[in-house]
């Protein structure tokens, strides 16, 4: 069986710990929270090697033509172009990564991803859902939230559980960081949108595992 990021960093415990934040933050809400954990974002693998590739066949042309000769005919190093080659290989390989995933991207990327899940969401009652998504790969969190709540709520609200989110991630305890987030959603969200009577569990309380993007 394959060992996932979401594996590595989360526990059954901790999944029940997330859910039973939910449930407790929703108790006081017709505010629906749903937490989905992914392990990347992106297939930046895939990305660094295909950059790589296209790098090394500059490097083969540029070396063809720069070693080619006339004389009685054109005549081409290929040895030498090949070395080149897999030096634009490693070349790109080794200093692109780190540009690829740069954090603004990294940051990007996952922004992109939790706009897509959300809109895969479940539409809930007066459009009172929020999502946190966390992709482990990238180390960065997103929150996005219901049209009905965004009218409510400024924007820079959310920075508050996103730093809760993130200042778990780095300190390695991702699951304490989410239920610090849910508990300060939870809160904001009884202010604006009061439990009711007639409320009814619309999104799941257990964190989703999102596999693939």
């Amino acid at each position: 069986m394959k060992v996932t990021l979401v594996d590595k960093y989360f526990s059954e415990a901790d999944f029940d710990a997330i859910e039973q934040a939910v449930k407790k933050a929703e108790s006081t809400t017709s505010g629906e929270i749903a937490i989905e954990l992914a392990s990347h974002s992106r297939h930046w693998l895939e990305e660094r090697l295909w950059y790589s590739f296209a790098l090394a066949l500059i490097f083969l042309a540029a070396a063809l033509y720069l070693t080619r000769e006339s004389d009685w005919g054109t005549y081409y190093n290929f040895s030498q172009a090949a070395l080149w080659a897999g030096i634009g290989f490693v070349l790109g390989y080794f200093a692109l990564g780190p540009v690829l995933k740069r954090e603004s991207r990294r940051r990007n990327f996952v922004w992109k991803c939790a706009l897509k899940r959300f809109s895969q969401l479940r539409p809930t009652r007066g459009d009172t859902g929020v999502l946190i998504l966390v992709s482990l790969d990238e180390n960065q969190a997103a929150i996005v939230a219901d049209k009905g709540i965004a009218s409510r709520l400024p924007a820079e609200h959310w920075d508050i559980p996103h730093a809760m989110v993130m200042e778990g991630m780095k300190k390695g305890a991702h699951a304490e960081g989410i239920i610090r987030a849910i508990e300060s959603i939870g809160e904001e969200l009884a202010r604006y949108f009061p439990h009711r009577p007639d409320d009814i569990d619309e999104l799941p309380d257990r964190p989703t595992v999102v596999d693939d993007q």
